[in-house]
This record gives structure tokens, sequence and C-alpha cells, in this order.
């Protein structure tokens, strides 16, 4: 229980190292919002920063949100629990995921702070102690290549000679046993990809994340008569009804979550045990925001006992850390809520 001091609400506007893909597009800042619960000598943090032409929410639309749970809690004279908090978010955050998972970030680092004790520990008593993360190809990579286990190359063209080309010189720098993943952002035809794919058989290739446009599924199916190299949905999976459409049609061997486009940790869990149930591998990854929803990430990824290698705190975005990692895992216990 604490009693609830303050509320704020701080609009951000970060400027990318370089221009950075969010969906197809690039873009040359990261918007959002930080919301800070204040108690007695303490606060929790969360951040909203839904993703331009990807979530359904505009920023207008967190904003208000923030704001109607910051006016129901202001000028309570008693102490809240975790479980009210965490009531008050569903009502202020419905229907609008990155707002949600704000005021749940938020709500959880207080009380970690509180208490004491790891986010994930109180999301999950079974938590994982460490978190894979994979390697990404880009000069502010903080894992060095030489050591990653799965490297992410972002492509940008059709051609297959260029993409071999590209998969070979990347390799270079790797070791022996890195597995490949490749993102196209569904920049692909179907005919386009069954060419790129014929030269693809001579890499380990973890998967390929969304060959094609969200709303081309036909294409996928037709892919996966022709290939048995695994199939990632990243911007076709955006809740758990698009998820279970995917699944029920056999279109992903692997889903891509963005806890930023689901919202809360009981629906991130549902989307998890789901794609348990069908033998689907599940990879969390961030939107490419701040230090703070990724540290919150972290935690929802210790929670549900993921061992995916996950997209998460791997690259430099706002500035130059000129700090390179030697180890594709991240300790949970140090890091306890959020910096």
């Amino acid at each position: 229980m604490i009693k609830i001091s303050n509320i704020k609400i701080r609009e951000y506007k970060n400027k990318f190292i370089k221009k950075t893909n969010l969906g197809k597009k690039k873009y040359n800042y990261r918007k959002g919002f930080f919301l800070e619960i204040h108690g007695v000598g303490t606060f929790g943090i969360g951040e909203a920063a839904p993703i331009p032409e990807i979530s359904l929410e505009s920023l207008n639309d967190v904003e208000y949100a923030l704001q109607g749970f910051k006016l129901a809690l202001e000028g309570l004279d008693y102490d809240v629990s975790i479980k009210e908090l965490l009531l008050l978010s569903r009502v202020h955050g419905d229907g609008l995921p990155s707002a949600m998972f704000c005021l749940e970030s938020a709500i959880y680092d207080l009380f970690s702070k509180l208490n004491n004790q790891p986010i994930a520990s109180i999301l999950k008593a079974n938590y994982l102690n460490e978190i894979n993360v994979n390697c990404i190809d880009s000069q502010n990579s903080l894992i060095d290549k030489s050591i990653s286990k799965v490297i992410k190359i972002k492509i940008d063209n059709s051609d297959p000679v260029k993409i071999e080309n590209k998969i070979r010189a990347v390799l270079k720098k790797c070791n022996d046993e890195t597995k490949v993943r490749l993102d196209f952002n569904g920049r692909l035809t179907l005919r386009q990809a069954k060419n790129i794919f014929q030269i693809l058989d001579q890499f380990d290739i973890d998967y390929v994340e969304q060959p094609f446009d969200c709303k081309n599924l036909d294409a996928i199916g037709k892919l996966k008569k022709i290939t048995n190299i695994s199939i990632a949905a990243d911007e076709s999976a955006t809740n758990l009804e698009s998820i279970k459409n995917l699944i029920e049609k056999k279109l992903a061997d692997v889903i891509i979550v963005k806890p930023t486009l689901v919202g809360s940790f009981l629906d991130i869990e549902k989307i998890n045990n789901l794609c348990k149930k069908n033998f689907i591998r599940v990879v969390v990854t961030s939107s490419f925001e701040t230090q703070i929803a990724q540290n919150y990430i972290i935690h929802l990824i210790a929670a549900l006992g993921i061992k995916e290698y996950c997209g998460v705190a791997n690259v430099d975005l706002f500035s130059k850390s000129n700090s390179i990692r030697m180890k594709n895992e991240i300790s949970i216990d140090k890091l306890l809520g959020k910096k």
C-alpha cells in the first residue's frame, strides 16, 4: 500500500542517432509520453509511445488516457494497493494498448522500488534470472557480432544477389554458430520472395520476418508451401485476435510480440500461452522506445519465461554509449525496477 502524492506526465520527442525503421517507414524522431506515479520517497515511471501508422491509437488519445488516470488519483487521501491501481489502469487504458503498457509499467515499477524486488518477481514468482538478447546488424549495436548467437539483419531491397552478399558480409564478422534473422518489413511480392528464398538455404536462417505486407496473408500461405524456413509474423501480429487467426490458418512459425501494441501483461501472457499450446515460438521485441520501456520489457520477458533471443536493449538509439557487451544475456536481478 502507498499514498500517491503526485502524478507527472511529460511529453518527449527524442532524435534517433540515425533514421530508424518503425514498420515500413524510417523516422528521425521517437515521440511519446512518460508517466511518473509519486509516493512518499519513491516513484514509478512508465512510457507510452504508439507506433506511427501501426498503433491504432494516436498520441492525443494516449495523453487523454494518461490525464484521466491522473485526475482519478488527484486528491486521494488514503493508501492504495497495487490491485486498485491496476484496476484503474484498465479503466483508463482500455482500447489503448500503448497507454495500458505505460500505466502498468509505472505501477509495477513503483511497487518494485517500494518492496525492493524486481518487477519480474511481482509479475511471476518463478521468473528467469537472465534473458537472451539477439544482436542487430548496426554500427550502433550493443552486442559484439563476434560473440553473437543470433543476429537480425534488416533488408531494404528485393535483389537476391545483393541480399546474399549482405548476409555473407555480416557473417564474416560473426562466429560459425551465429543464426540469422532477416526482416523485410513487408516489402516483398510473392514472386520476389520465391527468388530470394532459393538462395537462403545455404545459410543458417533462424527465421524470415514479415516478408509481405501485413494484409497479404494469402502470400504467406503460398510461400510456406515451398519452403521449410520459418516465417515470423510481426506487423501481422498486433493483438490476440490477429494472432489467433495466424495460428488457425497455420501462417506463422514465430510470433513477434511488441508489448506497446498489445498493452497489458495479462494479454501478453494469453498470447504466450496460446503460442505454447500450438508449438509456436514467441519472440518479444521493443518498438525502439527509450530505456524506460525497454527495461520494463526485459522484466516481461523474464516473467513469461521466454528463452528465445529477444530484440530489446541491443542497440543505441538516441545517444552513443560506446559500451559494447561481450555477452548475449541480460541479468534480471541487476535491473531492479528501472533506472
